[in-house]
């Protein structure tokens, strides 16, 4: 009674009479109001918890309709020659089992609750930029492998080549040349360079993606952004350029976050180019966590190249290559005569 009680009273206010109402009977997902239900659940996470109450009745409906329809389907006597022990159903026998459409109507809302909650923030984005970025690399480190295997083939005639001491090690040496490809294909070089391009930009843009997913300032930034520009953050991409310690966060509803000095190159505070101008009014805790003043660099410069550097052959500025230049120097390379080609026609080395 006190369900029905509820039902009528929330009924006739909705509709304006004391005849009985279905606020949901239209069309599914049609808005009502929230606040209308009086065992909505108080905390965080609201909708989520409307949505597992609703959903279990409307679910022990459903599976309590069906128990009683099969029992009824199986008493019904299939010819007048079985009806010993025949049960007439009750009257009234489904009517606890139909599903209270105002119940349907707090589900239904729950559920566009909880399409529209903002639980992908920030950091969920960064993750997911640092395993996207993991995953390129890791498959253009398949890459690089299959392409250094093959270009490797130049260390076993580095070995052949340095005890060509005498006639009869040349000899050998010119025999093993010409029973074994060890010329190295121009394309399987442009695989492995541009397999290293890739990974070091893909190890930056994870390191950097995963680094500020776990700090504050950063992320402050950025959820503020998404905010102040009413933009969905689902939607949104980051991309990182170490050249400039640049990570742009691009929106589908706004011009792009961009931060600056972020690693590298910055003494004083990071970069901040908004995708908006907003007063900071503290409203849905739109305020980064700290103030502008006191966002600093993570990383000194040249961090990174202290530690590169302790590898082998590494140059700052060996990136810096004209293609164009080096790709006539190649032309220029290939067309001087005599060649170092093997010509397979004739068994010989050289152009002709």
């Amino acid at each position: 009674m006190a369900m029905l009680s509820l039902f009528l009273s929330v009924s006739a206010q909705l509709s304006g009479d004391t005849g009985v109402y279905y606020p949901q009977a239209v069309t599914f997902g049609s808005l009502i109001d929230p606040n209308i239900n009086p065992l909505r659940p108080v905390g965080d996470f609201v909708e989520i918890q409307e949505l597992v109450n609703t959903a279990a009745y409307i679910n022990t409906q459903v599976s309590d309709a069906t128990a009683s329809v099969v029992e009824m389907s199986l008493g019904v006597p299939p010819s007048a020659d079985s009806v010993e022990g025949l049960v007439v159903p009750v009257a009234g026998r489904t009517g606890s089992h139909k599903i209270d459409l105002l119940e349907v109507a707090y589900y239904n809302q729950s559920i566009l609750d909880t399409a529209n909650a903002n639980y992908y923030s920030a950091e969920h984005l960064l993750v997911d930029s640092y395993e996207e970025n993991m995953d390129q690399m890791e498959a253009a480190i398949e890459m690089f492998t299959g392409a250094a295997t093959e270009i490797s083939k130049a260390e076993a005639i580095y070995t052949e080549a340095i005890n060509a001491q005498t006639d009869d090690d040349r000899i050998q040496l010119q025999n093993y040349i010409r029973a074994n490809d060890v010329q190295i294909d121009q394309s399987t070089v442009q695989t492995f360079n541009q397999s290293l391009d890739v990974i070091e930009d893909k190890a930056q843009a994870a390191t950097a993606s995963l680094w500020a997913s776990q700090d504050q300032a950063v992320l402050g930034m950025i959820n503020h952004d998404g905010i102040a520009t009413l933009s969905n953050i689902t939607n949104s991409t980051v991309a990182y350029d170490a050249w400039t310690d640049q990570m742009t966060i691009t929106w589908d509803n706004a011009t792009d976050t961009v931060l600056q000095g972020v690693f590298f190159n910055n003494a004083d505070n990071i970069g901040w180019t908004q995708a908006t101008t907003e007063v900071y009014d503290g409203f849905y805790n739109d305020t980064p966590p700290i103030s502008i003043n006191e966002m600093y660099s993570a990383y000194s410069y040249g961090s990174g190249e202290t530690v590169a550097s302790m590898g082998s052959g590494y140059n700052i500025n060996a990136k810096l290559y004209d293609p164009v230049q080096l790709m006539e120097d190649v032309i220029n390379v290939t067309n001087e005569n005599p060649t170092t080609n093997y010509n397979n026609q004739n068994g010989n080395l050289g152009g002709n």
